[in-house]
């Protein structure tokens, strides 16, 4: 990926199981590790979390919605899609991650046709990993990497609340 010859490519982390995202930050330290130049945007998503910490200190890029989980438009374009845009207009980043995509689509805040056009706006070499629960067949199909996390069991369902260091 870093040394300018390989193609990037669309990956997808889809699913009701967990990991989509711990999935995608994995994959973030990965590049980083290899000299990388790493942005990830997270939509829907505006709790500090362990992972910021981590992403400040390997130099990864971050920004987040300012509304939140479940939080509808808050003005149109999405400010976030926009810097998803520039990135990707810029060729700012080696890995683009765009992380809970699917529920900013689900929740208004941008439009399928907006999501789509990133994947048209993005340079040959920059690899873009979009995450969320129920991926749009559309971008599916465009993808060139999905996989779908499936749930077999949690603790959730048995009251457990989420856990600093582990779930955030």
């Amino acid at each position: 990926m870093f040394s300018g010859e390989e193609q990037g490519k669309v990956q997808i982390y889809t699913g009701c199981g967990k990991g989509k995202s711990t999935a995608a930050f994995g994959l973030a330290m990965r590049a980083a590790g290899c000299g990388g130049r790493v942005f990830i945007i997270q939509f829907q998503k505006a709790r500090r979390c362990g992972e910021h910490e981590s992403a400040e200190r390997l130099g990864i890029n971050l920004a987040q919605c300012p509304q939140g989980r479940g939080s509808g438009p808050c003005t149109s374009p999405c400010p976030l899609l926009t810097a998803a845009r520039d990135i990707l207009k810029e060729g700012g980043a080696d890995l683009l991650i765009l992380d809970e995509i699917m529920a900013a689509m689900r929740h208004g805040c941008l439009s399928l046709t907006e999501a789509l056009s990133l994947l048209e706006t993005r340079p040959a070499k920059t690899e873009l990993v979009m995450t969320g629960r129920g991926a749009p067949q559309e971008l599916v199909e465009r993808a060139d990497l999905v996989t779908e996390m499936k749930k077999i069991k949690h603790y959730y369902d048995e009251g457990l609340p989420a856990r600093r260091g582990i779930e955030f």
